[in-house]
């Protein structure tokens, strides 16, 4: 029995590369090479006969909102960002969260405007946001190259790490913002543990990368309520009180930011951390 073609209306033609399409009142990306190329509002496509491509749909939710991206951003910004997302979607080998069509095409098209207009923005987190997101942060990179070639626009460094966070938030399913604010909140508990050691953490050192890993990780298990078992903490407490004494602080400062109590295993992990870093130094 042949296989029914799927048939979409063009509504948009961004680029030779990117298309917009509606099916049964559902709005999808169309992206392949060439696929605009000599095409029009009105044609049909058919998914079948261009298997090659690959059609992304915008969820319902996101409908209204990428239609008024559609009118109020460049089409080759849009086209722009639509690669992006396919690269990551791609590299990632997973769909993202549908809203990363609406905030990324509104993201980059602000941070275009900003560097038009000689606006510089600053990101105090890009060190922490490279080490705790490199996959993410390696497509952000490549997005500012593509931004260059296809826009002729040079963004600064600062927004490869915000592109980056986009990207994982439409992984992780959640909003910029709480990304954003646990990053910093990593950067600040970081801050305060080189204060309470008197030292300085090298930010390309291995236990650098290693405390704000844990630090990602275990703000995310306290924030569910996920505790972690240490089979080792009677000996941290033990060997390593100066250490678990600190961790201790360390820990008090981190529930005030999250007003969350900590568990004991995780003071004693934060503890080996602490450890490692007043060996190293």
């Amino acid at each position: 029995m042949r296989k029914m073609n799927i048939e979409y209306k063009i509504i948009k033609i961004l680029s030779n590369n990117v298309i917009v399409t509606e099916k049964d009142n559902k709005l999808f990306v169309l992206i392949g090479k060439g696929i605009g190329f000599g095409r029009k509002k009105g044609d049909i496509i058919s998914e079948e006969k261009n298997i090659e491509n690959k059609f992304i749909q915008i969820n319902d939710k996101e409908k209204n909102g990428y239609e008024n991206i559609l009118t109020s951003v460049d089409e080759k910004t849009i086209a722009l960002t639509e690669e992006v997302i396919a690269l990551a979607s791609e590299r990632l080998n997973e769909e993202l969260n549908s809203h990363i069509h609406v905030a990324l095409a509104d993201h980059i098209n602000f941070a275009i405007k900003r560097t038009k207009e000689g606006i510089d923005i600053v990101n105090p987190f890009l060190y922490e946001i490279k080490t705790l997101y490199p996959t993410e942060y390696s497509i952000g990179e490549k997005a500012l190259e593509l931004i260059k070639e296809k826009l002729g626009i040079n963004l600064p460094e600062s927004e490869i790490g915000f592109i980056a966070l986009h990207i994982y938030s439409a992984r992780v399913n959640t909003d910029v913002s709480d990304s954003l604010k646990n990053t910093r909140i990593v950067k600040e508990v970081v801050n305060f543990i080189s204060e309470k050691l008197n030292i300085s953490i090298d930010e390309k050192s291995l236990e650098y990368s290693r405390l704000i890993s844990h630090l990602r990780y275990a703000i995310y298990r306290i924030e569910n309520n996920k505790n972690l078992e240490n089979m080792f903490l009677p000996s941290v407490k033990k060997q390593l009180k100066k250490e678990f004494k600190i961790s201790k602080e360390v820990c008090n400062f981190i529930a005030e930011k999250l007003d969350k109590e900590i568990p004991e295993d995780e003071i004693g992990y934060i503890a080996v951390h602490i450890h490692r870093l007043l060996e190293k130094n």
